[in-house]
């Protein structure tokens, strides 16, 4: 089971979704580690929840949050897909950080969706690495505060 601590309700990003705004709509053409394309309902995104997971592998944070990610996805791929938003500088950053982590991506050359998905959820590069955990079926964020919840119990 996850448990994830419910604060989304006072951001940006969950006022939008409230009028309508679907991110999840937004991630039809996503990748995975070897760059084949995959859609979210390939993913399974109706079903599961979706962690929207901003990291750049120049960050020593994200150095160090990655692989308790990557343990708790392994761990729960039944109920949680991740999708990587690379704020790095190279595509070859980028697929280091995916390999062997099973998650999707959203496509490197897809720089004007990566920046959205930024401007929209409200990520700084100070806050990087960055969680955002997003309801499947009713593409409501459950919260921003990912990061903080897997740090506090990284196998739940």
């Amino acid at each position: 089971m996850i448990r994830l601590s419910v604060d989304a309700s006072q951001s940006r990003g969950y006022r939008m979704l409230l009028k309508g705004d679907s991110i999840l709509s937004e991630l039809c053409v996503l990748e995975n580690e070897y760059q084949h394309t995959v859609s979210g309902m390939q993913a399974g995104f109706g079903r599961k929840l979706v962690g929207l997971y901003f990291a750049a592998t120049w960050s020593a944070d994200c150095d160090m949050f990655t692989p308790l990610l990557q343990a708790l996805s392994s761990a729960n791929n039944d109920d949680l897909v991740i999708v990587h938003v690379s704020m790095d500088h190279h595509p070859a950053d980028m697929a280091r950080l995916m390999t062997g982590s099973g998650w999707l991506c959203v496509p490197w050359c897809d720089t004007k969706l990566r920046q959205d998905l930024l401007e929209r959820m409200e990520v700084a590069v100070s806050e990087l690495p960055k969680l955002v955990i997003i309801d499947g079926s009713t593409h409501h964020i459950i919260t921003s505060a990912g990061r903080a919840d897997v740090e506090r119990r990284p196998l739940t």
